[in-house]
């Protein structure tokens, strides 16, 4: 009975051991992977073109080491753009053309760096791999979102490839903007946007065998444009106040300005507005920038112009003679044209009889027919309304 029992343990275990370690050759590479070329040690892996992904898995010989818990490990420079990562993926994206050799290692993992118990032994195995990066046809424009057009606005954008042969251009899926259209053969997106909206397109480039294609997104929206309120003159110590708004385009707009305001006034980035009292009399030449949330932007011109303060000159009169014609003329200087005259009293707060005032001009004219001494206070108010006011005293001898 002991026997017995010693017997079927020692069956138990011979099947346990059976199972748990399996027979295995010397770790290799299977003759599947990268096809030898012929008369050399060299594997031709898939080719890659320059700018497309690339994946090809290396990988162990069936019944071979530790198969398949083995690690792999580059000895030498990949084609730039790929990588070979420790489960044999070769992957990436090449960036160079050009023909690449370069050695792989495979190594089996031990029990002791988590392998399955039946794996005592770091076995590894090298060989090595050839990887051809061709060229290949490209789109150069590879931005996916493009600049936005905007409707009733003439949009062009003209496509390329790297290829000096003939390209034949199409959108293999979405659409193009109402009006715009794509030349199948020099690879221009032109015409006149018709319609606001979000758009999505793929374009492919196909030149023989060879393909590249591009998704682009391209927004149509309302032209961009800037509304300016208020004069662009102003004069010193005036308040000034000029408001800008925006409209079309996609909202959220920003401002910005270019160009040095006058001392005294400053500009509202929140608002595009400009404002205060301009101390510097002269000629400024600013613009008005505005930006929207998808990078339109337009400029405006404002071309701002101060004037000195209004001021009546105070040049006395020439004397009257009764009964002979009369010529003289109040004068100011600053401000802002159209200027205005106007009496606003004094002693006895009047012209003598026979005179008037131009009040367009202030010219004083007229024939006196009254010896006397008038004074008069003038003020003159200049287009933006601004004031000046000053005494004189006309003499009318007999």
């Amino acid at each position: 009975m002991r026997f017995t029992r010693t017997l079927l343990l020692l069956a138990v275990a011979a099947a346990i051991a059976a199972v748990v370690v399996p027979s295995a050759s010397a770790l290799a590479f299977p003759d599947d992977v990268c096809p030898v070329i012929s008369g050399s040690t060299i594997r031709l892996c898939p080719q890659g073109t320059v700018g497309k992904s690339y994946s090809y898995q290396l990988r162990g010989r069936e019944g071979t080491g530790c198969v398949p818990n083995v690690t792999f490990k580059a000895i030498g420079a990949l084609p730039p753009g790929l990588s070979l990562s420790s489960d044999g993926l070769i992957g990436g994206t090449p960036t160079t053309a050009g023909d690449y050799v370069f050695w792989a290692a495979m190594r089996d993992i031990p029990s002791w760096e988590g392998g399955p118990p039946w794996c005592s032994d770091a076995e590894s195995t090298e060989r090595q791999f050839e990887i051809v990066i061709v060229q290949g046809i490209q789109i150069v424009q590879r931005q996916s979102t493009l600049t936005p057009a905007q409707t009733n606005t003439p949009y062009s954008l003209q496509l390329t490839t790297n290829s000096s042969a003939a390209v034949t251009w199409s959108v293999v899926s979405g659409q193009l903007p109402a009006g715009l259209t794509l030349n199948t053969t020099s690879g221009l997106i032109s015409g006149t946007p018709s319609a606001t909206g979000d758009f999505s397109f793929k374009i492919q480039a196909s030149s023989g065998s060879q393909t590249d294609s591009q998704t682009y997104n391209l927004s149509v929206v309302e032209p961009l444009k800037v509304t300016v309120t208020g004069k662009p003159s102003s004069e010193v110590g005036l308040t000034y106040t000029l408001g800008a708004s925006a409209s079309g385009g996609k909202p959220g707009y920003t401002w910005a300005l270019q160009g040095t305001l006058p001392t005294g006034l400053t500009f509202d980035a929140a608002t595009g507005g400009i404002s205060g009292k301009p101390a510097v009399a002269g000629s400024y030449s600013v613009k008005l920038v505005v930006t929207d949330t998808i990078g339109l932007t337009q400029t405006v011109d404002v071309p701002l112009v101060i004037a000195p303060r209004l001021a009546i000159s105070k040049l006395p009169l020439k004397a009257a003679r009764v009964g002979a014609a009369y010529r003289g003329r109040f004068r100011a200087t600053g401000g802002v044209l159209p200027r205005k005259w106007i009496i606003l009293g004094g002693n006895p707060g009047f012209l003598p009889r026979g005179m008037k005032l131009n009040r367009k001009t202030g010219a004083l004219t007229g024939t006196p027919t009254k010896a006397g001494v008038y004074r008069l206070r003038l003020q003159v108010v200049d287009g933006l309304g601004a004031k000046s006011s000053a005494g004189f005293i006309l003499k009318v001898v007999a």
